[in-house]
This record gives C-alpha cells, structure tokens and sequence, in this order.
C-alpha cells in the first residue's frame, strides 16, 4: 500500500503544470470560433481580404532566382523596382468592372480589383541593371545577380620565395 502511495506521489511531480499548453488549447478554440463566425481572421469585411504575392527565393553564388505567382496579371501592369539590397514587386490586378452591364444579381463576387506589392530585402547588394524578369502563364521568374563587390572570389596562394641563409627578409 506504501508504495503505491509513493507512485502516485511522482507521477503528480512529474505531469506538473504547463501554462503555454493551457494558452495554446485556448489559442485553438478562439481560432475555431472565429472560423465558425462570419467575420475570419486575416480577411476584410467586404472582400477576399488582403492579398500578398506568394515567392519562391533561391540563392545561388551569382545571385538570387525568385518565382513569383501573379495569376491573372498582365505583364503591363507588372512593376519592379530594384534599389541597393531590395527589389519591390507591383502588380495591378483587375476584376470585375463596376461599369460592366450584368444581366442578374451577384451572389458571391470575391474577385476584386487592386494592387498588392512585396519587398524582399537582400543580405548582400544587388546589381539592379542586369536584372532580369520573365512572365509566362501567371508565373514571373526574376534572375537577381548580384554585385561585383559582393560576389565571392577565389584567391590563388602562391608559396613563398625561401630565403637564403645569408640574406635577411
């Protein structure tokens, strides 16, 4: 009877009581009901909410390849702008014209009209002139090199000259 008192004695001293569990219990329920409500987290009450440019960043010893998706863009309303250690990309996305007759009554209409943008900043500096921008089927491959200044080299090390024994170095 003894020892089972003890066990149950350590495994009280073990569970303890872990506080971020509790938050994070807490955390989920909060998100479940928000996504039950009719307002959701991260969107705006008339719209899809705020858009952002998904990318895809690879760097290599010559500089930087990003993908970026802009379905539904066209290349005209693409802008890139290049400064030092940063590169901002624009686009202009166009929906439904207000304008346009419609012979009915919307029931849902998330496509809308605006312009999102994203700046990535770069560790190293960039060399803006030679970039590069491509756009094929809603996909914009930018090649980013970098610059001159910043690119690792290569140094060759020569063995040194040995020294006479009479002459002084």
């Amino acid at each position: 009877m003894e020892t089972t008192r003890k066990e149950a004695t350590s495994m009280a001293l073990t569970r303890g009581f872990d506080p971020f569990a509790e938050m994070l219990s807490l955390r989920d329920a909060m998100n479940r009901l928000l996504e039950q409500s009719f307002v959701r987290p991260g969107s705006s009450l008339f719209g899809a909410g705020p858009r952002m440019i998904p990318l895809d960043v690879l760097e290599t010893e010559q500089g930087y390849r990003l993908v970026a998706l802009l379905p539904g863009v066209k290349p005209e309303d693409i802008e890139l702008l290049a400064h030092e250690h940063s590169l901002t990309i624009k686009a202009r996305y166009h929906g439904s014209e207000e304008g346009e007759s419609q012979q009915g009554t919307w029931l849902l209409r998330e496509i809308g009209s605006g312009t999102v943008e994203r700046t990535l900043t770069f560790e190293r500096p960039i060399e803006a002139s030679k970039i590069e921008a491509r756009y094929e089927n809603g996909r914009l491959t930018i090649s980013v090199p970098l610059s001159e200044g910043s690119r690792p080299r290569r140094i060759s090390v020569r063995t040194a000259t040995p020294v006479s024994a009479g002459a002084t170095p």
